[in-house]
């Protein structure tokens, strides 16, 4: 994509703040409950929806030899899977309405990592912002692939630095489980700005696990034999000695511990 750029407001929490992410976190689960219909707020999500992957972009000639530009915020009601309502669709501003129908069509047509409460995929409704720049001439972002996205090698953990654990929670003889979800790169690295923790035990091991990803070093994903990004979820575990794990241990990420 030449002609614009498209990122989810927020994206990798970039619009969310970290004290509010924390108490999404920690809310409990009989907060979080409601049936598969009902549509959750940004604030309301533990995890923010992520752009993985998203059309070409039609950006009208006319406009950009004319030098017009600008963001259309858009919109949008997003599925447990991170598919979008094509009906949801609506354009919230813009600085020019020639820009709005390209707006609505690469958002219609981008796939996105769901929004989660808590560790459940929930349906969300997000704004996104579509950037025209008439003077970008860089490549769209690489695409994004989750582990159903038919992959012929799955990411996996090569080597992990020593994990610290923070002594007020040790003298506290606090434990248990971090969930992450992040973009890991074609050389094996997660990508710092992805980061996002689906679930904790307290927020005091959030700064760990940020420190233990940024030296962690994984086999990058496959497809179709050529390296890709890839979405991964994965567990870090915290346990004390003498004391009942009962974080199940297994090789599904998506596990949790029981309550």
């Amino acid at each position: 994509m030449t002609a614009g750029a498209l990122r989810a407001q927020v994206r990798a929490g970039e619009r969310c703040s970290f004290a509010r992410r924390v108490a999404a976190i920690r809310r409990p689960a009989s907060a979080q409950a409601a049936d598969t219909q009902h549509v959750y707020a940004e604030d309301q999500l533990t995890v923010a929806p992520m752009v993985l992957r998203q059309p070409p972009m039609g950006y009208p000639d006319s406009l950009r030899r004319s030098g017009i530009g600008g963001t259309v915020r858009v919109s949008v009601v997003l599925d447990a899977k991170g598919r979008p309502d094509s009906g949801s669709v609506r354009v919230v501003s813009t600085p020019d309405t020639a820009l709005n129908g390209p707006a609505r069509a690469v958002v219609a047509g981008t796939r996105f990592a769901p929004g989660r409460a808590e560790d459940r995929a929930v349906r969300a409704r997000v704004v996104v912002e579509v950037a025209f720049d008439p003077r970008d001439t860089a490549a769209a972002p690489s695409p994004v692939y989750e582990e159903e996205d038919s992959l012929s090698q799955k990411p996996a953990l090569l080597f992990g630095p020593r994990l610290d654990y923070p002594e007020d929670l040790r003298r506290n003889r606090i434990q248990g489980r971090v969930l992450v979800q992040a973009i890991l790169d074609t050389l094996g690295r997660i990508e710092p700005g992805s980061i996002q923790f689906v679930m904790t035990p307290d927020p005091g091991f959030l700064m760990p696990v940020s420190q233990y990803l940024a030296l962690a070093r994984f086999r990058p994903a496959r497809r179709n034999g050529r390296l890709v990004r890839s979405l991964v979820h994965m567990p870090v575990d915290f346990r004390l000695r003498r004391l009942p794990f009962r974080c199940p241990v297994s090789a599904d990420l998506h596990l949790r511990c029981p309550p």
